[in-house]
């Protein structure tokens, strides 16, 4: 079962097409990997599938409806992280996760309280649960980035770079937290040149060059079948060799 799919997207710059997206559908219950190099315009997609950019054609379905820009409803059922810590620094983590999951309308306090120990305890920073987050470290910032995307049990995750700062611990505890959310029915749409974790954790890739999709969900099982890594996958279809 689909739970995303994107029809005929294209986004315009000054008159010219920077985006084109014939189709990409995303398979419940899978991580895809969104592959591309610098420039190539996977932030730019993720930004239109959270309505932060609004694409000039086309249409996204999310869960068979497709996606009113006008009535963010489905931002209720996404989380989204992008490359940066998108936190608000001047409160306490704890304070910043209640915050975050009020503003998805959850409003059982004891069932957030479990939520944030079970995430913090997760990566190791429940010491840190009272302290200002502008006084964190740049990887612990992003791990409250991370947990703030899973704080209302979303049904689909948009990953920008999220491991972006991670030590290797932290990089290793993120990829068990996605395979735990998986496992139990989640969607992850993950951007990110780290394809070692790529490779370890996704079930498919898609890949873009130039704002044009030129692979679409390729299994990762069968790639390593014919290539030595994704690596070698990646730069041959941007060199045009595959």
């Amino acid at each position: 079962m689909e739970i995303l799919y994107m029809r005929d997207i294209k986004k315009y710059y000054d008159g010219e097409c920077i985006i084109s997206i014939d189709s990409l559908s995303i398979k419940k219950g899978t991580i895809c990997g969104y592959l591309g190099k610098n420039g190539a315009g996977k932030s730019t997609t993720i930004k239109m599938l959270m309505g932060i950019i609004i694409p000039d054609e086309g249409e996204v379905f999310f869960q068979d409806e497709i996606i009113n820009y006008h009535n963010p409803h489905h931002k209720g059922h996404i989380g989204y992280c992008p490359d940066y810590p998108a936190v608000f620094e001047k409160l306490s983590v704890i304070e910043h996760l209640h915050f975050i999951a009020f503003l998805y309308g959850k409003t059982n306090v004891t069932e957030i309280e479990s939520k944030i120990n079970k995430y913090l305890k997760h990566f190791e920073i429940e010491k840190y649960k009272k302290t200002l987050i502008k006084n964190l470290s740049r990887g612990n910032k992003q791990k409250i980035a991370i947990i703030s995307s899973l704080i209302h049990d979303p049904s689909l995750l948009l990953y920008d770079e999220p491991t972006l700062g991670l030590d290797p611990l932290s990089i290793k505890q993120f990829k068990t937290l996605l395979k735990e959310y998986t496992s139990k029915g989640g969607t992850v749409f993950l951007s990110s040149h780290s394809l070692n974790t790529i490779e370890e954790i996704a079930d498919t890739v898609s890949i873009i060059n130039n704002g044009v999709l030129l692979k679409k969900n390729i299994s990762v099982s069968k790639i390593r079948e014919t290539l030595t890594s994704v690596e070698d996958y990646l730069i041959s279809v941007v060199e045009g060799r595959e």
